[in-house]
């Protein structure tokens, strides 16, 4: 079979010499017979010349399973048929190993599931806005209806990405098969494994967080029931918990489960929210520095023109990928940064307060914590995306003079002008500078709470038991 640009040879001197051979080998792609002919050395910069032309069957059957368990389609399935538990993107096929058995349908379970989930937060909600409105309104009132209305607009984004999610997935797993040229270092952990490992994590510390916040309240509950002189911990745990609910209708048992039920979802989606950017976020890093694994294993070599040509194609199918996944999901990011600045403020708010039992001061402390480790992460995560797409312009700066060609320059030229990461729906867009803001705004924020907490107070001269056993 005739080969351009010389033989196999021809070829592989001119990758270990730095040097082309010849103006075709500068200019003519090989084919991928050549390619595959010495296990892609060329590519990846691995310099084995020992290496036998004929790849084991073991040996693929190994890269085959770790470019499966680097798929994000198969990587993040298991954690949504986790989420769905909780009504949240309900979608179907997310554990199916074939991107083309998702499909989004209205007459489902899960829609019946969701429906019923998101009624509930409604009610929750418009109850929150009824009592304020009847007890006046305070920072700390208003704290359930932010929590709840945003886990209902939670659950609406999540349902109008789960029409979107087979199509932005079948995108997702075209552009994996397109980069498959790139394989995945053997000695790094799988995407499969580090989002697992990052799911069970944060669910992991946000089920303490819970478990702590219902301990805090049944000590609380304890308290009040003493000033009551009331026999019902229970009935008192409820109704000291979720006032916007038995302030209006008489106390049953099943309304307090049903109510906790409710905002055990709530909770969930509010934390899922994060969980989420912070997944897809790492997911897309991850390929962007599976790129620039390669990029930098060519430092110092003369590559020929076709090489910068598709190294090029490869970034910008990056960049259209991550174009298309903040299209879909900036709506959740700009929701996300609202909710947790306002939770960060209200937080350090409550912190000015005197606090009366260990319990309470662990799960204040602790929630506090985790909502700065939360959002924090999600900067972090969600600002390496763009980090990422700016690395491999230090090895278009560093190509000497004789390789240098338009190809690296047009490939320059994208890295330094095209601004490629997450925003949050084009209002700002999310770098390490992002975090600094968010701090400022924090400081900003916080001082106009404690000057409009302090005037409440100060014509607020009443306190009866009810307001001292309302936790929220």
């Amino acid at each position: 079979m005739a080969r351009r640009g010389g033989n196999v040879e021809n070829i592989e001197w001119s990758y270990r010499t730095g040097l082309p051979q010849n103006a075709a080998w500068k200019s003519a792609k090989p084919s991928l017979v050549q390619i595959e002919s010495f296990g892609g050395d060329f590519f990846f910069g691995r310099d084995d010349s020992t290496k036998a032309d004929a790849i084991p069957i073991d040996v693929m059957s190994q890269n085959k399973w770790r470019e499966d368990q680097n798929r994000f389609h198969l990587a993040i399935g298991p954690i949504l048929l986790m989420a769905q538990c909780f009504a949240v993107l309900p979608v179907s096929g997310v554990r199916s190993p074939d991107s083309s058995d998702l499909k989004f349908t209205w007459k489902s379970p899960k829609i019946l599931y969701f429906i019923i989930s998101f009624t509930g937060a409604i009610i929750l909600t418009v109850c929150s806005i009824v009592r304020v409105s009847h007890s006046g309104i305070t920072a700390t009132k208003t704290t359930n209806i932010v929590f709840f209305g945003a886990a209902c607009i939670t659950m609406a984004l999540f349902l109008r990405l789960a029409t979107r999610w087979p199509c932005l997935i079948r995108f997702w797993e075209k552009v994996e098969n397109e980069m498959i040229i790139y394989p995945t270092p053997s000695t790094s952990m799988q995407l499969k494994t580090r989002l697992a490992l990052m799911a069970g994590v944060t669910i992991t510390i946000a089920l303490v967080e819970h478990v702590l916040s219902i301990i805090s309240g049944y000590a609380s509950a304890l308290e009040c029931a003493a000033l009551r002189k009331d026999t019902d911990i229970v009935a008192t745990y409820f109704q000291s918990q979720f006032p916007q609910v038995f302030d209006l209708t008489p106390y049953n048992w099943w309304k307090g489960v049903l109510v906790q039920c409710l905002n055990i979802i709530s909770t969930f989606s509010w934390n899922f929210m994060d969980l989420f950017l912070m997944l897809v976020s790492f997911a897309l890093a991850s390929r962007f520095r599976q790129m620039n694994h390669h990029l930098y294993a060519t430092r110092g070599k003369a590559m020929p023109d076709w090489w910068w040509a598709e190294a090029r194609e490869n970034y910008n199918r990056l960049a259209n990928l991550t174009r298309r996944v903040d299209s879909n999901i900036s709506d959740i990011v700009l929701l996300s940064f609202a909710t947790n600045l306002y939770f960060i403020c209200i937080q350090l708010l409550n912190s000015l307060k005197p606090r009366h039992g260990t319990s309470q001061t662990l799960y204040t402390s602790f929630s506090f914590g985790f909502l700065l480790a939360r959002t924090a992460a999600v900067s972090l995560y969600a600002a390496a995306v763009n980090d990422e797409s700016l690395r491999p312009s230090p090895i278009l700066y560093s190509v000497s003079t004789t390789s240098y060609s338009i190809e690296v320059q047009r490939f320059l030229t994208q890295i330094t002008t095209d601004r490629i990461g997450l925003t949050g729906l084009n209002f700002f867009a999310i770098t390490r500078g992002l975090i600094l803001t968010v701090a400022g705004t924090i400081v900003t924020y916080e001082l106009v709470l404690v000057q409009f907490n302090a005037m409440q107070n100060a014509n607020s001269t009443i306190v009866n038991i009810t307001e001292a056993c309302e936790v929220k």
